[in-house]
Parts: C-alpha cells; sequence; structure tokens
C-alpha cells in the first residue's frame, strides 16, 4: 500500500505535477486516503454480508459528516482505528437487526442524542487537539450538521422508512458513544 502511494507521489514529481517540497504531504494525503477507502470498503463488505447494504449505506452518510465535526474518541494507531470500525459497524448492524426499534425508541434515542451531541461538541483527542477557534468553528458545523439530519430524520419518520431512520438513529447514538468515550479516557 505505501509502496504505491510512494511511486505515485514520486511520479507525480517526476511529471511536475506536484513539487519536491509539498511531496511528503502529498505522500501522506495519498496514505490517508487510501487508508479511508479501505475501511469504507470493508464498512459496505460487513454490510453486504449481513444484507443491509442500504442500511450501512445511511449509518455512514449520516455518521460521517457529523464526526468529523463533533469530535470525540480516536484510536492512538491505524490498525486500532481499523479493528474497532469493525467492531463498531458489526455491533451497529446487529443492534439494528434485534433491539425491537419503535417510534418511541427512535424519539427518545434521537432527543437525547442530539442533546448530547448539541452540548459536547466537539470533543477534542489527544491525536487532534483543537484551539479557541478551530472548537467554535466545529461545534457551529457540527450543530448546524446535526440540525440537518434530525430535520431528515423527522421527514423520513413522517414517510415511514424505519430501516433508514433506525440507521440515522445508530448513527447519532454512536456518536455519542465517541464523545462521552473520549470524555471518560480524557478524565481517567
Amino acid at each position: 500500500m505505501y509502496g504505491v502511494c510512494e511511486k505515485a507521489t514520486n511520479l507525480m514529481v517526476q511529471n511536475e505535477i506536484i513539487s519536491s517540497e509539498d511531496r511528503e504531504i502529498y505522500a501522506y494525503g495519498l496514505r490517508q486516503g487510501f487508508i479511508l477507502f479501505i475501511n469504507i470498503l470493508t464498512t459496505l463488505l460487513i454490510g453486504f454480508v449481513f444484507n443491509k447494504t442500504t442500511e450501512t449505506i445511511v449509518f455512514l452518510a449520516a455518521y460521517i459528516p457529523l464526526r468529523i465535526y463533533t469530535g470525540g474518541y480516536h484510536a492512538r494507531t491505524q490498525i486500532g482505528c481499523y479493528v474497532f470500525s469493525i467492531v463498531m459497524i458489526i455491533s451497529v448492524l446487529l443492534a439494528i437487526e434485534f433491539i425491537p426499534w419503535t417510534n418511541f425508541i427512535c424519539i427518545t434515542i434521537s432527543i437525547v442524542s442530539a442533546l448530547i451531541i448539541y452540548i459536547l461538541s466537539p470533543v477534542e483527542d489527544m491525536n487532534k487537539p483543537l484551539d479557541a477557534a478551530e472548537v467554535k468553528v466545529y461545534g457551529k458545523k457540527a450543530r448546524i450538521i446535526l440540525g440537518l439530519e434530525l430535520g431528515v430524520l423527522v421527514l423520513l419518520m413522517t414517510f415511514g422508512m424505519k430501516s433508514v431512520v433506525v440507521s440515522m438513529v445508530m448513527s447519532l447514538a454512536v456518536l455519542d458513544f465517541m464523545l462521552v468515550l473520549e470524555i471518560f479516557i480524557k478524565n481517567r
């Protein structure tokens, strides 16, 4: 993997697409992009195996935009992140399958989760410290995205799209878990 990223970066330098001074930045970006691609591909594969591809896509579509701005727990290594992500998505899909999802449960989890996200966001991680300006900007963006997602959630509930609603509710619940986990670890 890293060899391919290095070769691609070297080719960009040789073809004068990027300057040699920027080589490391681009190599790092390619490596991170590749890791993100593998994580998403694995997640989709797990969703396919569980016969929950739509739910997996909806979960990711709701989770990723908010996760960027809410912060919370981050594994210390890329392998740790990968393993944690696999365990998380399997847990989410099992919860989607086996929890008896009623409208009351969906609404209750959504309200509690939204309040926690609204109050706590963003939560910085040791690996991703935030300055005062970033805290303000990230918090505002997290709250805007949260508001939009809650609006979509209400519309979907109105139209009875239960599997999509449950997937979005689970994304909010997992985000809560990530925020609280990081605060717990930080205060330990």
